[in-house]
Formats: structure tokens, sequence, C-alpha cells
């Protein structure tokens, strides 16, 4: 979301559009919003946001926290919300995060969204929200997706690079994205559009392949050779690669637990306005990681924390990965092959 110059016209720019994107997600006059920024946020957002909500008649201001604490302990990953801070977005109707990092898989995030809360989360640059504008053919896509999902009992993922992974979904409920906080208590991300669940966290057997082309989060980067992950009751014990490999390898034994190990969640894209390769040519101001995730067809997985998605997994870590040459099955059912879906009750 940092873009370079930052112009008082640019927000002239954006305000349309964000009010847009506040409508889509039911923000209504009188209701209290909140703007939850740090100090790396661009503050053409944070300005542009206030602007939008107070011209849709709700009351609104902005917070901004340092990113970078006093004693420079902040790893820059995940926000950090003061209690104060914390405190003021239950009492709001709505947030708009807009910070470096975002909230997600954190317990205050958690605990904002249980007082009824809602969320939406943006980072992406302006030409991209525009583009990604929430839709309501995206959102009862989404929907359709978590329908077909509940009944699941068993997923299956394999390609032509050797991926076959079986997982048990048990009674997870599913989860979607549709880039829209339209429902008390909601968290959603502009852009984004995918259909998701979580696993029985050790009922995970097989190997899983990322081919050449395939993303792995969060390096944000397109596989260069063939990465290999063993899965033996729901661990991915070992892995077998190259560079790719070695980083994943280094960071899982560097920074994350044994539940970093553990598949998180698994679904598809189905955002048909989204392009793969936009995280390579617009990597400079921080695009295309929304879009690379939620691919038409795509299958997303990750492995790590994933209690905000119905999971048991508390890990300090949450790694995506995006397929484009994988097959996904539900109880033996074909859902989408090569981002192809062929379970038309969800295309």
């Amino acid at each position: 979301m940092i873009r370079l110059p930052i112009t008082q016209e640019s927000a002239a720019d954006v305000i349309p559009i964000f009010r847009e994107g506040l409508k889509q997600s039911k923000v209504v006059a009188g209701e209290k919003v909140v703007i939850y920024a740090d100090s790396f946020t661009n503050p053409v957002y944070s300005a542009a946001f206030m602007a939008a909500a107070r011209d849709l008649g709700a009351s609104a201001f902005v917070m901004t926290q340092p990113l970078i604490n006093a004693d420079a302990s902040n790893s820059l990953g995940r926000a950090n919300p003061q209690p104060l801070m914390i405190e003021v977005m239950k009492m709001a109707d709505f947030v708009v995060d807009v910070s470096t990092g975002g909230m997600l898989y954190s317990s205050d995030h958690e605990a904002i969204l249980a007082t009824g809360t809602r969320i939406l989360r943006v980072r992406e640059p302006e030409d991209i929200l525009l583009r990604l504008m929430p839709s309501e053919l995206v959102r009862d896509r989404a929907n359709r997706g978590v329908e077909r999902y509940k009944s699941a009992r068993t997923i299956r993922l394999t390609s032509a690079d050797g991926t076959d992974l079986v997982m048990s979904k048990g009674d997870r409920p599913a989860s979607n994205q549709y880039g829209m906080a339209d429902a008390i208590g909601r968290w959603d991300h502009w852009g984004t559009g995918l259909v998701c669940t979580t696993v029985e966290e050790e009922a995970v057997e097989g190997v899983l392949v990322l081919s050449p082309g395939d993303i792995l989060f969060p390096f944000e980067r397109y596989v260069t050779e063939p990465l290999k992950i063993h899965f033996e009751k729901g661990l991915a014990h070992r892995l077998e690669g190259g560079r790719e490999a070695v980083m994943l390898r280094t960071m899982l034994d560097d920074r994350g637990d044994e539940g970093a190990r553990r598949l998180s969640h698994v679904g598809w894209g189905i955002e048909h306005r989204a392009t793969w390769d936009t995280l390579s040519i617009r990597g400079w101001d921080n695009a295309g990681g929304v879009e690379s995730r939620s691919c038409y067809g795509n299958v997303l997985m990750a492995i790590g924390e994933n209690r905000d998605l119905g999971g048991k997994n508390p890990s300090r870590l949450h790694i995506d990965m995006a397929f484009r040459s994988t097959r996904l099955e539900i109880d033996g059912q074909p859902i989408v092959d090569c981002c192809k879906f062929l379970d038309k009750s969800v295309a």
C-alpha cells in the first residue's frame, strides 16, 4: 500500500472508490467507524477512508500507532494494537484495518470480532481495489462454495507433478472471503475471493508438490523447481527441492513451531477478475498477494495458524501456498482441476 509520491490530489481520486467499498460492506449513517493505521500506513488511505465514511453519514476517526516500538523489538509482522486501541475497536461498528501487517491470526482480532464489530482489511493499491471492487457475483459464488463444503468429510489434492494428499475435514466449518465485511462480527479482505476450510490437524497424509509457477508465501515468489512436502500424521516432516525448499525449511526451523508444520486450511479461488502474474509485475508497491490467492479455479492452502477459521492450531506462523495445476476433490467428486471448475454448482 506504500506508494510514492503521495499527494493531496490522490486522496480526491480514492475517496469515491473507498466510499463504494464501504457501501458494499453496509456502512450506513449513524455507525461508528474506526480506521486503524500505523506510522507506515499510506496517510492518503487513512484520510480518504475517514472522509468516505463521513460521506455515508458515519462517525469516523483514525487511530495511528507506531509500527516500530521504541525498543525496536517489533518483528514488523502482524499488527500489535495497543490495549486501549483494542477496547476502542470493540466499541466500533466497523473497523477499516489499513495497518502494515494486519490483525488476522491474532487473539486481539478474535476478541474484537466477538463483540460484533465488522473488520475490513485493506492493503492493495487503489487501481487494484477499483478493479476488484466487491461484487454480488463473487459473494454469491463464495456462499455457494461454503454450502458445497458443508457436507464434505474427505478432501484430496492431486497433480501431474506428484501431489497426492488426503485430508479429513470432519465437522470443521467452511468459510469464505468476498471483500465485504457485511455481517455482524465478520472479517474480510477487499480484493479477496476464496472458499476454504480447516481440516483435522493430525489427519493429513501424503505428498504435496509445488510446481514451477506456483506461489509460496510469505516470500511472495513463484516457485522455480518442484518443492515436495511429505506429510505423515498431519505433520510436514520432510521437504525436498531447491532454493524455495531451503527458504521454507529455514523459516520453519528458525521461526516456527510444530504447529507451523501442520496443514491450516485448503480451498479454491473464485475471483474471475484476479490475475496470476500481478505479484511478479507489481511487487514494487506491495500488490498482487490478494489476487494470486484468489484467482478463479486455483487451489489455495496453508500451513500453520488457523484458529480464525475454526481450526485448533495456535502456531506462530501462517504460510499460504497457491497452486495453478492441482486438482481438488471432495469425497471423491472433483471441484477444480488446473484452474477449471468441474463442479458447476460452485463455478
